[in-house]
């Protein structure tokens, strides 16, 4: 399906408006109804969607400004980060425990971070409200639903491909600056990756390139990056809990050997895929015909 007129690319977004405002608004009620690892999960995706609408909203210049919105959607996503990356720490480190009997210690202590940092969010999210950023998302939608209606709409196709071939400039430029000595040259080309693919979600029904194929290829060439980032937060984890005294420098010296020839591993394997990104060219995807 693809809109050709400014007026349905308005209606299209006052769409997406409308359905991610409630979607996010049932799973913030049901995280702060029945707290999980899964809910938890959930909640921090669809902080994420939103995150992603709000800049799809800013790069159109769709309605007033969302500045705001979108400060307090990074900070609530930002909440999540400790907590995800324990997570993330628990679950590598488990497979490790028969050859590394330090990683049982290691454990131990994560066990107790996510512990504290479990309570934190859990009264974090108990006690967020809603109902002023339902305010202005229902503002927003009535911005956009004039544009919809008014005769020379302001939005346009070629505004939406602009803030697509943005986003995608904006990963380029990180790909040029990647150090395969540094991963967190890495991660930040990740994040900007993320924003691109997660963009390119949201205007899937204007564009006959943006496949469902496509984007499920976009999803498995960020989690090449993303399995960077993952042994690189498990690595700094260990260092922290070094640092702390937690563990004996040096009965953690063996682990953090292994650690680090596996992020070696996973950087190459990221390399050697790394060009797979022009494939995205946001140029190819907005006139391709679909598959």
């Amino acid at each position: 399906m693809s809109f050709e007129s400014s007026r349905a690319l308005a209606a299209h977004v006052v769409a997406r408006v409308r359905t991610m405002r409630r979607r996010y608004r049932k799973q913030l009620a049901r995280c702060q109804q029945r707290f999980s690892e899964k809910s938890v999960h959930e909640l921090r995706v669809e902080t994420r969607r939103m995150l992603a609408l709000v800049d799809l909203l800013r790069a159109l210049e769709a309605g007033a400004s969302l500045k705001k919105i979108r400060k307090l959607f990074k900070q609530r996503l930002d909440s999540f980060d400790q907590l995800r990356d324990t997570h993330v720490q628990l679950l590598l480190l488990k497979p490790l425990w028969r050859d590394f009997p330090e990683a049982r210690s290691f454990d131990l202590w994560l066990r107790r971070r996510e512990k504290r940092l479990t309570g934190d969010l859990r009264h974090r999210i108990k006690t967020t409200k809603q109902v002023r950023v339902e305010q202005r998302l229902k503002e927003v939608q009535k911005q956009l639903r004039k544009s919809a209606r008014a005769e020379k709409s302001p939005l346009g196709k070629a505004r939406a491909a602009a803030a697509l071939s943005h986003a995608f400039a904006r990963v380029l430029k990180l790909r040029q600056r990647v150090r395969w000595s540094n991963a967190e040259t890495i991660h930040r080309m990740r994040v900007a990756f993320k924003r691109f693919r997660y963009m390119s979600e949201l205007l899937r029904p204007l564009f006959p390139g943006l496949t469902t194929g496509r984007l499920r290829q976009m999803q498995a060439y960020q989690r090449l990056m993303g399995e960077v980032q993952d042994m690189e937060v498990l690595l700094a984890g260990l260092r922290q809990a070094v640092a702390k005294a937690h563990l004996p420098a040096d009965a953690a010296r063996g682990l953090q050997k292994e650690l680090t020839r596996r992020r070696r591993g996973l950087i190459g394997t990221f390399r050697a895929s790394a060009d797979e990104l022009f494939e995205f060219q946001p140029e190819q995807l907005t006139h391709q015909a679909r598959d």
